[in-house]
């Protein structure tokens, strides 16, 4: 009797465990391999469907259960506790083990395609703040819906939940939205299309900007992060084969040109371009390169000590450098010097892909969870702004854009001028405003009362145009401060006011 007990319980342990055996996938690899790859997101939110599972569960108590990838023939599922610290008590499940992880009737269920049960009495809605005239706006890219949205760039508020909306099939893993030089239309780097689509600024699909002949996986395979050189031609990631780790070149019509940088990159994620250089960020080894602006390799910027998983760059006040770090150990905002030397890491929000210095001088940053608001000194969090969405990288949008290239209005500029800055007093970030009449090298550089140089924010040449660029004060002590724009033989100087 003895031994028969003893193989019923070894049977009944063998049940339990195959019940409740957890994926062998880590938490820490299921986020990091979707990373890389979103096909298999979008494998496993198929799959999901047609296994009557849903695709994503918010519940009231706020967790949300996402699925990630299949694994031995089951959707794997990754669960966050804690929508800032996405690593901070976050784990993987099996699709069969979900259901008792949240409770049906105070939950927001996703079941795909559109069918959306929400029974939390709309607590992961859009809270949408009314737009102003004048303002400025930053586009942020969203896996979840597949969509764009627009918050201000003056204090992080939600202001257009569907700038560019959901639309399939073209857009299935948007990762970088810019807004195109003409200054008219939306262009975004979509993970899984494996092409840069167009948009109006209406949301409008226009097409398939590069490469403009469609789709070419020998040009285009998994783009992340794009950017425009300074001679207007389109930089843009590709990081599968055949045309793996490379900086793709494309003219600003999307007509390839020729691979622009094919070595010392190992899965680019992010082409963040300075005055005399670019910085290319790399999930593979997590080191961020440095390169010429004609794309010949320099050196190492950092080698991924302090970084894990680099993301979105971003400039600084006196050339420093944001750095998204996105996974463990070293997750979170970093901030580097401008040669690429560890200052400071800010670890409230974790899982970083995106991030961006407001106008009220906090950041706003991104994750799988969410987009918050953290101070710029502590990293504390202000707030979550929005919840539930599976942010991306972050860009600058002014509806009120205009330069020559590909100018619509035909308004070409016809004398140098260095307008008054907006707003002035400022704090601790203002907007300056400056037109060319002919293609050349234009210089804009701000200086403090004493007549040293503390940021150069323009360095390049320039087609004939009206352009703004944005100064921010961060770090430095209420005054009087100077701006000075030289090109050829032209140069202005104005007062600029910081009040703290």
């Amino acid at each position: 009797m003895k031994k028969h007990y003893t193989i019923f319980a070894f049977i009944f342990f063998l049940f339990a465990l195959s019940v409740y055996a957890s994926p062998r996938i880590s938490f820490r690899d299921l986020l990091e391999q979707t990373e890389n790859n979103p096909k298999l997101v979008n494998e496993a939110r198929i799959f999901a469907i047609k296994q009557n599972l849903p695709i994503n569960i918010m519940t009231t108590s706020r967790v949300m259960i996402d699925a990630k990838m299949i694994e031995d023939g089951k959707v794997v599922y990754a669960v966050f506790t804690n929508f800032a610290d996405v690593y901070s008590g976050g784990y993987a499940v099996y699709g069969e083990d979900i259901a008792g992880l949240y409770n049906y009737f105070s939950s927001r269920i996703d079941l795909g395609g559109g069918r959306i049960v929400d029974n939390t009495g709309g607590m992961y809605d859009p809270v949408i703040s009314q737009r102003s005239v004048g303002e400025r706006y930053l586009m942020v890219t969203d896996w979840t819906a597949d969509k764009v949205y627009l918050f201000n760039a003056a204090n992080g508020d939600l202001v257009d939940a569907d700038f560019i909306p959901t639309t399939a099939p073209q857009l299935q893993s948007p990762r970088h939205a810019l807004q195109h030089l003409n200054g008219k239309q939306i262009i975004v780097a979509d993970q899984i299309s494996d092409v840069v689509q167009r948009f109006d600024t209406s949301g409008v699909y226009l097409g398939i900007l590069a490469p403009s002949t469609g789709v070419n996986n020998s040009i285009l395979n998994n783009v992340r992060g794009m950017t425009f050189r300074p001679n207007t031609n389109l930089l843009v990631t590709s990081a599968d084969a055949p045309a793996a780790d490379r900086i793709q070149e494309f003219d600003s019509g999307g007509v390839y040109i020729a691979p622009f940088i094919t070595t010392n990159i190992n899965s680019p994620f992010f082409i963040f371009i300075r005055t005399t250089d670019l910085l290319v960020s790399c999930s593979s080894g997590d080191d961020i390169v440095r390169f010429s602006l004609s794309g010949t390799f320099l050196s190492v910027f950092n080698t991924g000590t302090d970084i894990s998983f680099a993301q979105q760059m971003e400039r600084l006040p006196g050339g420093r450098v944001s750095v998204a770090s996105f996974s463990t150990p070293n997750s979170g905002l970093c901030i580097l010097d401008s040669n690429g030397v560890f200052e400071k890491r800010l670890t409230t929000i974790t899982g970083n892909r995106g991030q961006w210095l407001l106008g009220n001088g906090h950041y706003l940053v991104t994750n799988a969870a969410g987009i918050h608001e953290i101070d710029s000194a502590t990293g504390s969090l202000v707030r979550t702004v929005f919840a539930g969405a599976n942010f991306q990288f972050i860009s600058f949008y002014n509806p009120e854009y205009l330069v020559s290239t590909g100018n619509n209005s035909g308004n070409v500029p016809d004398r140098y001028e260095l307008f008054t800055n907006y707003p002035n007093p400022f704090n601790p970030s203002t907007v300056i405003k400056y037109q060319v009449p002919k293609e050349g090298i234009v210089r804009i550089s701000v200086f403090d009362a004493s007549g040293k140089e503390i940021s150069t924010l323009v360095n390049e040449s320039k087609t004939a145009g009206t352009y703004e660029v944005t100064f921010n004060g961060e770090g430095l002590a209420s005054g009087l401060y100077f701006c000075r724009m030289e090109s050829g033989s032209f140069s202005q100087t104005m007062k600029m006011a910081m009040i703290k």
